[in-house]
């Protein structure tokens, strides 16, 4: 039950950090447009959703970092949260829904990492996240592959 309620609680939070992600972009392209797009303004992204971001991503990359730092190189992440009786099916499920959720992080930041160096000054809270974004994936890899100095 407690794997249910954190895995929904972990499934909500990337969905909130890739539609604000996404509605960001969709924010620049528009901004950026030259056939004068009026539809996602500037001031559509408001506070709230800037502010949304900010706490949303860290919290996305905090469990992201957090769980590789916890896995032993070469294994996959969640592995260890089944019991050791689980089924191979119950196994390949957490794996596949572990790698998507590892995989849209990475896409989402890398977005939002480029976005904001082709336009840093359109939407800052994007460059912004971006930005710490980068710092965080060197982090998580340095977690995931244990990589310590001598």
């Amino acid at each position: 039950m407690q794997a249910m309620f954190g895995g929904a609680i972990a499934a909500i939070l990337l969905g909130i950090y890739l539609h604000l992600i996404r509605v960001a972009y969709q924010v620049v392209d528009c901004v950026t447009d030259t056939k004068g797009c009026t539809t996602y303004t500037v001031a559509y992204f408001n506070d709230g959703m800037a502010q949304a971001l900010s706490i949303v991503g860290g919290l996305v990359s905090a469990l992201v970092i957090a769980e590789l730092a916890a896995t032993k190189p070469g294994e996959a992440p969640a592995v260890r949260a089944l019991a050791a009786d689980a089924s191979d099916r119950s196994k390949f499920i957490l794996k596949v829904v572990t790698a998507f959720y590892v995989l849209a992080w990475m896409l989402a930041g890398l977005t939002a990492f480029f976005i904001g160096l082709y336009h840093p000054k359109v939407l800052p809270p994007l460059t912004n996240l971006g930005q710490a974004w980068l710092g965080l994936a060197v982090a998580s890899a340095y977690a995931y592959f244990g990589i310590k100095a001598k």
